[in-house]
């Protein structure tokens, strides 16, 4: 064979799960470097098992599509060092693939050879003795012989052996798998990924002949630091060299590969809280794990999980892509106005700006959701997390959080126990803030009381602004008289757009702002409120709700993003509350992140 398809190395990357899969314990069992754990293999495994993800049923167009596809799996479900090792080795391999060229002896020794380059980056202080010597020692046999046969065959054949020697000499040059007669199990991870390539391209199941196994001689080893951490971060904000400058002395084995916009990172560390800390400033953390290696080589639960659902309202105005991401319940507070019905529009909205048109008489309601909504809600977090928190409404303008007081106090005491009721003294806009931060806490795998404290200490520095494009909803519905609305409409001519604001809970007024037109007062007034808190270099993050309003909501964030504000997302904010402000309502809340 003297090329090789993307249909073949596809199957090649599923042949080399199979074989990981089938023979982690054989791995994991000489696993004494960097420490006793005994996971080389299983950690391998589930690097591979997302590559299958990414592969398993897909049909891919061009070489670029499916090297997207593996990488953004194999860095979401990398483990361990060489998991992340591995997924280095990929980066290096896959980001090199020509569209236009075809998969010949020579095209391969050159993206082998970017594969080790890339797996030695990923090592904040590469040794010898380890899985780099198998890598290398094979990338670099390919390369010379590619440049003398073309049959792929005969010089991976070839190649392997020289990967075979290697791994058998990792034996002696590392005191540690000296002492315990065995090679390294990332070495021989590696190399059984490569018999799995090879066997694909003879195009037959073949008999691969494992390596000589010396037995394995129990052994204590005295760990240089306890606690694993694997971290996953999208969009980090600094580059790998920064990271590596600001962990390299909390710990070792410190692992580092990133692909588009997401960065997988591996230590060993005695300080987790403290790596912790720094880590959550590099990036929005989308996984965090710790594990306690002491345990795991005891054969006692270690790794630390914190299983949390989260319920909420519909007031909340979530978007639904962040619904379904996190599995988020949801308790619908009720909008009631049958005459609606017979009016035609898009939206609510505009169905509500033609009845003030036509002047019905009646008014809309709203309710609560009720005990059983929040009943149910609760029942199905409970089947799928350990434990529930229930982010309500504010208290003071809804009865939303007594509901779901009642509707914990209606399960059995055990499930009581498990559900977290917290009252976030806000709504629409700025009780999503409230979500969005829940949500990273409980990636960070914070405890449930941790959180709370968390939270709680936020309410005071939560600030929603909410801001009619004409105040003939309030007026319509009975909250400010006809004499009030007319003044509000004349200061609005000349400039001067006054503001409401959730304070404390409650709706209250904001002051007026001079601005050309409503994005720009909202502007204004967060950039002018939210100034202390970006001086003492805190990241400020926005979340715009409107009534049909969307292109003054882009305004807004348009208007943040250059001050550097993050704006999450924008959504449509709920009648519930902007039946009382009317079509044309721009919301903007902001949170400081610490």
């Amino acid at each position: 064979m003297k090329t090789i398809s993307l249909e073949i190395l596809k199957e090649m990357l599923l042949k080399s799960f199979e074989r990981i899969n089938a023979e982690k314990e054989e791995i994991n069992k000489i696993n004494v470097f960097p420490v006793p754990d005994q996971d080389t293999g299983t950690n391998l495994a589930k690097t591979l098992e997302g590559i299958k993800k990414a592969l398993e049923g897909k049909n891919f167009q061009s070489k670029k599509e499916m090297a997207d596809a593996i990488l953004e799996e194999a860095l979401n479900s990398a483990q361990g060092n060489v998991g992340v090792i591995f997924t280095g080795f990929l980066v290096g391999f896959l980001s090199n693939l020509n569209e236009n060229n075809s998969l010949d002896a020579r095209a391969l020794a050159i993206l082998f050879e970017k594969g080790r380059e890339r797996a030695f980056k990923s090592i904040l202080n590469p040794k010898e003795g380890t899985v780099l010597d198998v890598i290398s020692a094979f990338s670099q046999s390919f390369f010379n012989l590619a440049q003398k046969k073309e049959e792929i065959e005969d010089v991976f054949e070839r190649s392997l052996e020289r990967a075979k020697d290697a791994l058998i000499n990792t034996r002696e040059k590392m005191e540690v798998l000296k002492k315990a007669n065995v090679v390294d199990a990332g070495g021989l991870g590696f190399l059984m990924v490569l018999e799995s390539f090879f066997e694909v391209l003879k195009g037959e199941k073949k008999e691969i002949k494992r390596m000589p196994s010396a037995k394995i001689k129990r052994m204590v080893q005295i760990m240089p630091y306890r606690f694993e951490i694997v971290a996953l971060i999208e969009n980090p904000k600094v580059k790998e060299e920064e990271v590596k400058e600001k962990l390299k002395n909390l710990g070792n084995s410190l692992d580092l590969v990133s692909v588009q916009n997401k960065l997988k990172l591996h230590i060993h560390t005695d300080w987790p809280e403290e790596v912790k800390k720094i880590i959550r400033n590099f990036g929005e953390i989308k996984e965090l794990r710790e594990e306690d290696m002491a345990r795991e080589i005891a054969k006692e639960p270690s790794v630390k999980k914190v299983s949390i659902g989260i319920v909420t309202e519909n007031a909340a105005s979530i978007s639904p892509k962040i619904l379904e991401r996190y599995q988020i319940e949801i308790a619908e507070a009720k909008f009631d106005w049958p005459e609606l019905e017979k009016i035609e529009g898009e939206n609510i909205y505009q169905k509500i700006k033609k009845a003030y048109e036509i002047g019905i008489e009646t008014r809309p309601r709203t309710s609560q959701a009720m005990p059983k909504d929040y009943l149910e809600a609760f029942k199905k977090q409970l089947e799928r997390f350990d434990k529930v928190l229930c982010l309500t409404l504010t208290s003071k303008l809804s009865g939303c959080y007594n509901s779901a007081i009642q509707a914990k106090e209606m399960l059995p005491e055990k499930d009581r126990e498990r559900i977290f009721v917290f009252d976030t003294q806000n709504a629409v806009s700025g009780q999503a803030l409230f979500v969005l931060r829940a949500i990273e806490l409980i990636q960070e795998q914070r405890e449930i009381e941790e959180i709370l404290e968390k939270l709680e200490k936020l309410i005071p520095k939560t600030y929603t602004y909410l801001m009619f494009q004409d105040p003939r909803g309030a007026e319509f519905i009975g909250r400010i008289t006809k004499s009030q609305a007319n003044w509000i409409r004349r200061m609005k001519k000349l400039g001067i757009h006054p503001i409401i604001k959730i304070r404390d809970g409650i709706l209250t007024k904001g002051g007026v702002v001079l601005a050309k037109d409503e994005p720009e007062a909202l502007f204004k007034k967060t950039l002018k409120e939210s100034e202390k808190e970006r001086k003492m270099g805190k990241k400020i993050r926005v979340i715009i709700n409107h009534a049909d309003n969307l292109e003054g909501a882009k305004k807004l964030k348009g208007l943040l993003k250059e001050k550097g504000i993050e704006v999450s997302f924008i959504s449509e904010g709920s009648p519930i509350l902007c039946a009382v402000t009317g079509p044309g309502t721009l919301i903007c809340a902001w949170q400081p992140i610490e």
